[in-house]
């Protein structure tokens, strides 16, 4: 079983019903969903380039997925969630805009955010205690292709994509290339544009939950941060 810390948009929000419908899957009830129709991308090939960040459910990752360590109990995972959110004011996202980012198509934040930022730095560092520290062969597997840098906090936090490597992202493809993607990226922008309108605050963390390996992830609590100053 592995958990991990992510933002999720409110439930009753528009831009988490048409981030659910557009990936074709509610991690919270843990249901498939009908796909739109994209217009000049069949929908078994959309079905396709959308496999795994259905399988992630729709967020933006805090804390990377992490078995626990041992002595760590999902008990005391829940209660530290918790006082920890409890503590932290709730943000207000810079716009959020269609982008590419290493080759797959995210939501992305239009501008930098520094609490932003330091949230996810804090829940990458505070919560490290629940992690299973990986062996040397799951490092070297998830080293590959990698600069100094990312190899560097890989080694210290299991993941390479963290602190200053972080970049607020909600996958909605894999990797697409070439006219399919300028499709795909055109439909999203009309797709996304009445839910990106309005304001959005980071106003919860989420704990999602794969229950063994390769299953989907579930979003299985949602701990509400502060009310913003």
């Amino acid at each position: 079983m592995r958990y991990a810390i992510y933002f999720a948009p409110p439930i009753d929000s528009i831009l988490w019903t048409a981030g659910c419908q557009w990936l074709g899957r509610d991690p919270l009830r843990m249901r498939s969903l009908d796909q739109p129709d994209v217009p000049g991308i069949d929908a078994a090939l959309l079905s396709e380039a959308t496999t795994r960040p259905r399988r992630y459910g729709f967020h933006a990752t805090l804390k990377p997925p992490f078995e626990l360590g041992a002595g760590e109990t999902e008990e005391a995972l829940f209660a530290a969630l918790t006082d920890f959110a409890r503590n932290r004011k709730a943000i207000l996202l810079p716009p959020l805009e269609i982008g590419n980012l290493r080759g797959f198509l995210a939501l992305r934040t239009s501008q930098p955010c520094a609490n932003l930022n330091k949230l996810a730095d804090d829940c990458v560092s505070q919560f490290d205690r629940f992690r299973r520290q990986p062996t040397r062969q799951e490092l070297k597997r998830r080293g590959q292709g990698l600069d100094v840098r990312q190899a560097v906090l890989l080694q210290r936090w299991g993941y390479p994509h963290v602190m200053d490597q972080w970049r607020f992202h909600i996958t909605l493809t894999g990797s697409v290339d070439g006219p399919q993607a300028e499709a795909i990226k055109a439909f999203l922008v009309d797709w996304f544009d009445a839910a990106l309108r309005k304001p959005m605050w980071m106003s919860e963390l989420c704990l999602f939950i794969e229950q063994k390996a390769g299953a989907d992830f579930q979003l299985r609590k949602r701990f509400p941060l502060a009310r913003s100053a």
